[in-house]
């Protein structure tokens, strides 16, 4: 295995359905390099008013692409799915202020620009 380095893009959030002006996500780092086969991790900071009723998402985009989903984790609970691609070697987890993606044994392909997001859900009035 070559000692390669890989340069990863965090980007601030896409704005999704439902999120009121005082949420916001934004990633701590513009870049992140990593070395082939090792683990990469990227990390968003976020603040929202209801975290009882929001998930965090992870997307990949490849130059002249459309955002790829990889996975969504809620807050606050086991709630979780991945993309088919992502079971394996992507994983995530959420803090009071931060979701971080974790790429493990990293390869040439994963080279691409990263985005977090935030959705809030409607809150259950029933």
């Amino acid at each position: 295995m070559t000692n390669m380095k890989f340069i990863f893009t965090s980007l601030l959030a896409l704005a999704l359905p439902g999120l009121r002006r005082a949420d916001w996500v934004r990633s701590q780092e513009s870049e992140v390099s990593g070395e082939e086969g090792k683990t990469v991790s990227l990390f968003c900071n976020y603040y929202t008013s209801s975290k009882s009723f929001i998930s965090l998402l992870w997307y990949r985009q490849y130059p002249n692409q459309a955002p790829e989903y990889i996975l969504y984790r809620q807050w606050g609970s086991s709630g979780k799915g991945y993309a088919s691609f992502a079971t394996e070697r992507f994983y995530s987890d959420n803090t009071a202020n931060t979701t971080n993606l974790y790429i493990k044994k990293v390869v040439p392909a994963d080279t691409a620009l990263y985005l977090c997001a935030l959705e809030r859900h409607k809150e259950n009035t029933a």
